[in-house]
């Protein structure tokens, strides 16, 4: 099928792009696929997406790149219902996946300014499925300490370290967070995990 008639299959979350020749975008060639949460393999795909506004939500589609995880165009739909495609520094509200990533990236692929809940509830529904919890846990932390719920950003955080954490970073946010709670001991105990694990304070 192609681009222009994604609107038309709702029962798949994430199209795989799989001819990208024309140089206009809506008659690439997608095809459905059966994945949950964004895959680390390497490819374009198009996933369902939701364009935030402070009161609600409109369906859309974000294409996004792997392992990159860029997302630079939006699939929406104008006010005749025809498929059109959209920079996404265009646009004047945040979109983000529906779904969560089994990708590494940037955790403000999932960050709406507008209404940073939509995200933080896309999140933890993906951290139940997700095959990567450490992927989904930071992307989870990260909002939530941004959101200054200092607790529930230490048990993302906590269950990325479980895991595996992308990096010694994840343990010098846990030092952070525990400092602001006044944890003296936990702060300590991350701190040195922080440079044991090769960071430098």
């Amino acid at each position: 099928m192609k681009l222009k008639d994604i609107f038309t299959n709702k029962l798949t979350s994430i199209f795989v792009v799989t001819d990208q020749d024309s140089e206009n975008q809506l008659n690439w060639i997608i095809e459905p696929t059966d994945f949950e949460l964004i895959p680390e393999e390497e490819n374009t795909y198009f996933v369902k997406a939701k364009q935030v506004s402070n009161n609600k939500t409109t369906e859309c589609y974000l294409g996004i790149i792997t392992p990159e995880r860029i997302a630079e165009i939006a699939v929406k739909k104008n006010i005749f219902g025809q498929t059109k495609v959209e920079n996404l520094n265009n646009q004047k509200n945040s979109i983000i996946p529906a779904i969560a990533s089994d990708c590494f990236g940037g955790y403000e692929l999932f960050y709406a300014k507008e209404n940073p809940q939509v995200g933080i509830d896309i999140l933890t529904s993906g951290l139940a499925i997700a095959k990567n919890k450490n992927v989904v846990a930071e992307d989870l932390g990260y909002i939530l300490r941004d959101q200054g719920r200092i607790e529930e950003s230490i048990k993302a955080f906590i269950i990325s370290e479980e895991f595996g954490p992308s990096s010694e970073y994840i343990f010098y946010e846990l030092s952070g967070l525990y400092e602001q709670l006044g944890l003296q001991d936990k702060q300590n105990e991350y701190e040195q995990k922080f440079k044991d694990n090769g960071g430098i304070a």
